[in-house]
């Protein structure tokens, strides 16, 4: 198992054995939904580095996974406006 480092929001970064990126956003989802209620961003960075809102500048090493958040959740993809409107 690999070492995970999994952030999202102003409340959810931990720290997490798995073996793949997507067993280490559920157990992180898992541990952290039981503390306090999540406040997710639009996307949940994974990597094996460390965090990324760690890093001087915020500056992203091209190893790091994002993934938007509403895929992990099942929430459906926002819809585009000017389909909306020509409806």
């Amino acid at each position: 198992m690999a070492k995970f480092y999994v952030e999202s929001g102003p409340n959810l970064k931990a720290i997490v054995a798995a073996h793949d990126v997507f067993e280490a956003i559920m157990k992180t989802l898992d541990l952290k939904a039981t503390e306090e209620p999540l406040q997710l961003a639009d996307v949940i960075v994974v990597n094996e580095r460390g965090f990324v809102a760690d890093r001087t500048e915020q500056r992203l090493f091209g190893d790091e996974i994002v993934i938007p958040t509403r895929l992990v959740l099942g929430d459906p993809a926002p819809r585009n406006t000017d389909e909306q409107k020509s409806s």
